[in-house]
């Protein structure tokens, strides 16, 4: 019995685990054509994000300030770029995104 109680935990903590997991995953933060400040958008601070286009046929700039307001990195993305990994914001980062698609970030 206690063989059992020890699988089904370790089963159910697997589960649990796994869930989250993905739903964290799939989680992202939508922005459409606009200035956005990093803080106030909710966007990850210290940690890399990765980017992607959500028409197929839309095109995106996206442009990345610091705190000083000098470019920090500039991506274009199309309908063929998959998505694209940015360098980690910091708390006063300006995100402009320009285009006729709203872009997502996770």
């Amino acid at each position: 019995m206690k063989r059992f109680r020890t699988a089904l935990f370790a089963f159910l903590l697997i589960l649990v685990t796994s869930l989250t997991t993905s739903a964290y995953s799939q989680s992202g933060k939508t922005l459409s054509q606009g200035i956005y400040n990093a803080r106030d958008s909710n966007l990850l601070i210290s940690t890399p994000m990765t980017v992607k286009i959500d028409s197929p046929s839309g095109k995106a700039i996206i442009f990345i300030l610091d705190s000083d307001y000098s470019m920090k990195e500039m991506v274009k993305l199309e309908a063929e770029s998959t998505e694209h990994t940015l360098k980690p914001f910091d708390y006063g980062s300006l995100i402009i995104v320009v285009g006729n698609s709203s872009v997502t970030f996770y």
